[in-house]
C-alpha cells in the first residue's frame, strides 16, 4: 500500500514514518511539506491513503482540503487536528476527509489503525467498482447482442467483456471454416504495440491447441514478450463442435477462479451462437438465390415454378418447425405434383430416422410418428439415401423394399432427397406417384431438391433462434440477482443504517441506486420480451373495472411525472366500465404507454389519459403534447427495439421494448393499438379492448 504524510512538522512525520516501518515494514510512504508539494505528489502519481495536517492548509483549511480531495477521488483521506480542534476535525470529514485523528498521547497508534482500515476500505471500494462495472459491461452486451445484426460489433463487445473479466490487454477470436481444419477469420482486439513478428503464429497454435482441451488452456511465454507473458485460450463449441476460439494475453498472472472461468465460458459459448446463426444467414442467402434460380429456370418450363417460389419463401417466413413441415409436405404435392410426399426427420441422440407427417394431392396431411427407422447403411433405401452423400435417389420399382418405404404397392417411382445444412443431415423428403404412376420428371426433382434446401435451412434457422432467445434470458436471469444485492446495499448504505453520509457521498449513491433501478427496467423489458416470443406469458381474463385501472395506473406514474414537470389529467366516466380482460396485463400495456407520454413530452406539458365505449368496445386514449413522431415513422414505433427519430430518443433511457411489448400484450388480450400523431401536435395512443368474452 502506498501512503503519502503531509504535516509541516518534520520531527511528527519522523515518528510516523519510523512507526510505520516498525509496524508495516511493505508499505511505501511518501512525505511532503507544503501544500505545493501534496497538489504536485497528487497529480503525478496514485496514493492509498493520504494523511494531511489541517495545520498545513492555509485559511480557508476546510476549503483548501476539499479541492485538494478533489484531485484524487479514489484516494482515503485522514486528517490531522490538533487537541483543541476536535470540532474543526469533524467539519473535515463533510469536506472530503474519510476520517480524522485528533493529536494526542497515543495518536500515533490510532493513525496506524486508521490506515489499516482504510485498506480494507480501499479493497471494497474497488470490489465494489469492479462489480458495478462487470455488471454494466454484462448489460451492455445483452443490449447488443439483442439489437445489434451484424456479427462484428456482437464480436467486438464480447472480446471487450473477455478482457474486463480478466484485466487483459488483447484478445483474439478466432472462426473455424465450414470444414473445421483451419482458422477463415482471426479478430484481435487491443492493445497490440510491442508485439513480436511470431506473435500471431504463436496466438493461432494456442488457439488451435485449446481445441481439444474441456479446460482452458493457459501458456506461460516468459520474457519474449513482456507485454504479454501469459495466453489464456478457450474453445467456442455448440452442441459438442468446435466453432472457433478466444484467446486473451496479458502481462499479469490474474487467477483464473470459478467465477471467471463461469463468465469466459458463458461469452466463448455465446459467441458460438451468434456466429452460427450469422452462417446460417448467409447460407440461408445462398439457398435462396439457388431457389429464386431454379425456379426461374424452371418459368421457362411451366408455370408451377412459380408457385414453388412462392412456397418457398413461406417456408423461409415461418417461426415453427411443425409450420415449415407441413408447408414442405403440401407444397411438394399440390404445386410441384407429387401424389403423396413424406417427412421424415433424424434423432441424433437414437440414431433414428423418425416419421413426422405425410400430405397427398387433395391436401390431407396424416401422422406418421409411428414409422421410424434405423440409420445404418445397407438396412433399408431410406437410410441409404439420408446418411449417403447423393443428392437425391432415385428409385424404380425394382430398386424398392416396399417394407422398408411408404407404400404396399408396386409398380410407381420413389424420389428420395435429404434435408442438409453445410454437411449435417437433418432429414429427407420421401416423394412418389404412387396413385398416377407417372416417372418423376427431372424438373420436378430440381424444384423439390430446392425446396428440401430452403426447408432445411429454415428448420435449422429456427433451432439456432431459440438458443439465441435462451441466451437473453440467460443474461437477465443471471444480472438479476447481483443487480438486486447491489440495489440493496446502495438503499441502506443511503439510509445511513451503515453511518452518516456527506452530501457528495449521497449524491454518488443515490445516483447508483438510480442506475440500479434503470438496469432493472431494462431487464425486466428482455424477460418480458423473451416470454412473449417464446408464447411462455400468461394470461388470466376475468370482469375488471377499467375505470380502476386506469386511476390506479396514473397514480402509480403521477410522482415520475411531477418530477418531469408533467401534469397527468384525467378524464373518465362517472360510473365503472367493465370489461373482460387480465388486469395485470392491461395495467402492463398502460403503464408502458403513459410512461412514454410522460418521457417524450415537454417541460410543463400535459398527458390526458380518458376511458369510453364506442363501436362495441372499451377505448382508453392517451394524449400529450410532445414534439409528435414523424409519418414515416409511426408505422414502425411497435417494432421491438424501435426508439423512434435520434433526435427525440437521445435523451430518453430504454432499449425500445415498451412499445413492442404492449402491442403484443394487447393482441394476446384480444384488442388492438392505434396511434394518431402529427409533428409538433403531440401524440394519441388508442388502446381498443372487447368488453365481453369472446365466444372462440
Amino acid at each position: 500500500m502506498r501512503i503519502l504524510i503531509a504535516c509541516t512538522n518534520e520531527e511528527q512525520v519522523g515518528e510516523i514514518l519510523a512507526e510505520i516501518h516498525r509496524v508495516a515494514p511493505d508499505w511505501q510512504v511518501s512525505e511532503c511539506y507544503s501544500v505545493s508539494a501534496l497538489e504536485r505528489l497528487l497529480a503525478q502519481d496514485h496514493y492509498e491513503v493520504v494523511v494531511c495536517d489541517l495545520e498545513l492548509l492555509s485559511s480557508p483549511a476546510l476549503h483548501e482540503l476539499q479541492r485538494i480531495a478533489a484531485l484524487a477521488s479514489d484516494t482515503y483521506f485522514v486528517v490531522l487536528a490538533s487537541r483543541d480542534s476536535q470540532l474543526l476535525g469533524a467539519r473535515a470529514l463533510s469536506a472530503g476527509a474519510d476520517y480524522h485523528v485528533i493529536r494526542y498521547d497515543r495518536w500515533i497508534n490510532e493513525l496506524l489503525l486508521v490506515v489499516k482500515r482504510a485498506e480494507e476500505i480501499i479493497n471494497s471500494r474497488q470490489r465494489t467498482r469492479r462489480i458495478c462495472e462487470f455488471n454494466q459491461r454484462l448489460l451492455d452486451l445483452a443490449t447488443i447482442v439483442t439489437t445489434e445484426e451484424i456479427l462484428a460489433p456482437q464480436l467486438a463487445a464480447i472480446a471487450q467483456a473477455a478482457m474486463s473479466i480478466m484485466e487483459a490487454s488483447r484478445c483474439w477470436i478466432g472462426i473455424l471454416n465450414q470444414e473445421g481444419n483451419e482458422f477463415e477469420d482471426f479478430h484481435s482486439y487491443g492493445n497490440s504495440e510491442g508485439d513480436a513478428a511470431d506473435w500471431e503464429a504463436q496466438v493461432r497454435d494456442t488457439a488451435w491447441r485449446s481445441l481439444y482441451h474441456k479446460e482452458p488452456l493457459i501458456n506461460q511465454i516468459g520474457e519474449a514478450h513482456p507485454s504479454a507473458r501469459r495466453v489464456i485460450a478457450l474453445p467456442m463449441v455448440l452442441e459438442n463442435s468446435p466453432v472457433g476460439a478466444l484467446v486473451l494475453a496479458s502481462s499479469a498472472a490474474m487467477p483464473l477462479g470459478e467465477l471467471r472461468r463461469n463468465a469466459l465460458r458463458f461469452l466463448c459459448a455465446l459467441a458460438a451462437v451468434l456466429i452460427q446463426n450469422k452462417r446460417l444467414d448467409r447460407l440461408l442467402q445462398r439457398r435462396a438465390q439457388q431457389v429464386g434460380a431454379a425456379a426461374t429456370q424452371a418459368w421457362e418450363e411451366e408455370e408451377r415454378a412459380r408457385t414453388v417460389l412462392n412456397a418457398a419463401v413461406a417456408v423461409t417466413d415461418s417461426r415453427q418447425s411443425s409450420e415449415v413441415l407441413e408447408k414442405i409436405a403440401t407444397n411438394a404435392t399440390v404445386e410441384i405434383g407429387f401424389d403423396r410426399v413424406s417427412v421424415y426427420l433424424t434423432d441424433a441422440e437414437q440414431n433414428l430416422l423418425c416419421g413426422t407427417l405425410q400430405a397427398d394431392s387433395d391436401g390431407v396431411v396424416a401422422d406418421i410418428s409411428d414409422r421410424s427407422y434405423p440409420l445404418e447403411r445397407g438396412d433399408n433405401p431410406l437410410a441409404d439415401a439420408a446418411s449417403g452423400e447423393a443428392p437425391y435417389v432415385l428409385l424404380g420399382p425394382e430398386d424398392r423394399d416396399e417394407e422398408a418405404t411408404d407404400g404396399a404397392e408396386s409398380g410407381y417411382p420413389q424420389l428420395l432427397v435429404p434435408l442438409r445444412t453445410h454437411g449435417d443431415m437433418v432429414g429427407l423428403l420421401v416423394a412418389d406417384n404412387y396413385q398416377t404412376h407417372t416417372p418423376i420428371a427431372p424438373q420436378r426433382i430440381r424444384l423439390l431438391r430446392s425446396l428440401a434446401a430452403m426447408a432445411a435451412v429454415a428448420l435449422e434457422r429456427i433451432r439456432v433462434d431459440k438458443l439465441r432467445k435462451l441466451f437473453v434470458s440467460s443474461i437477465s436471469h443471471e444480472l438479476r440477482a447481483p443487480l438486486s444485492s447491489l440495489q440493496a446495499t446502495s438503499e441502506l448504505v443511503l439510509d445511513e443504517e451503515v453511518g452518516p453520509l456527506n452530501e457528495e457521498q449521497r449524491q454518488y449513491l443515490a445516483r447508483m441506486d438510480s442506475a440500479c433501478h434503470h438496469m432493472h427496467r431494462i431487464l425486466d423489458d428482455l424477460t418480458d420480451w423473451s416470454q412473449l416470443q417464446a408464447g411462455a406469458i400468461s394470461i388470466r381474463k376475468r370482469k375488471v373495472d377499467l375505470r380502476q385501472v386506469v386511476e390506479h395506473t396514473t397514480q402509480t406514474l403521477r410522482s415520475k411525472a411531477d418530477q418531469a414537470g408533467v401534469e397527468i389529467l384525467l378524464k373518465l366516466p362517472p360510473d365503472s366500465l367493465e370489461v373482460f380482460t387480465d388486469p395485470r396485463r392491461i395495467e402492463q400495456v398502460l403503464i408502458n404507454l403513459v410512461d412514454n407520454a410522460v418521457k417524450f413530452n415537454y417541460h410543463r406539458g400535459q398527458v390526458e389519459v380518458s376511458a369510453f365505449v364506442a363501436d362495441g368496445e372499451a377505448v382508453v386514449q392517451i394524449a400529450d403534447t410532445g414534439p409528435g413522431i414523424p409519418p414515416g415513422l409511426q408505422e414502425c414505433i411497435f417494432e421491438a427495439f424501435n426508439r423512434g427519430s435520434k433526435e427525440i430518443s437521445r435523451s430518453v433511457e430504454g432499449v425500445g421494448l415498451g412499445l413492442a411489448i404492449a402491442s403484443q400484450i394487447t393482441t394476446l388480450l384480444g384488442g388492438r393499438i392505434g396511434v394518431n400523431s402529427e409533428p409538433g401536435q403531440g401524440s394519441t395512443f388508442s388502446v381498443h379492448l372487447p368488453l365481453e368474452a369472446s365466444s372462440n
